[in-house]
């Protein structure tokens, strides 16, 4: 079996700086919007089945941009003499705090559609 190298300038470009830092702010915002598009639909189809299934979709693209900022962070120290190193570290573990932050905002949302019927 072969391993092959990735190349650390190509794990920090800036649509991955972007995603790592901003991913998770993105996916969070269209959750609560789509949220409150989807309610009222909720009510008419008499499931919340669609709610639970965009939560998880939403908490995976969070995580998703949560392992970019840390595939961020570690690109950036595998070459700590390059230029824009310490940046990129800097931008890994504030991606990944955002991450970490607005994935438990989306699961604190999440939580009154368990338990309470949107259709009261």
């Amino acid at each position: 079996m072969t391993t092959t190298e990735v190349d650390p300038m190509r794990m920090r470009g800036p649509l991955r700086r972007a995603d790592a830092v901003l991913g998770a702010i993105v996916w969070w915002a269209v959750h609560l919007g789509l949220t409150y598009w989807l309610i009222p639909r909720t009510c008419t189809w008499g499931t919340t089945w669609p709610l639970h299934a965009l939560t998880v979709v939403m908490l995976a693209l969070i995580a998703r941009a949560g392992l970019s900022a840390v595939q961020l962070r570690r690109a950036a120290l595998a070459d700590l003499e390059a230029a824009g190193a310490g940046r990129d570290r800097f931008l890994g573990w504030t991606g990944l705090a955002l991450s970490i932050f607005f994935g438990t905002v989306t699961l604190i949302e999440w939580s009154p559609v368990l338990f309470i019927d949107p259709c009261w």
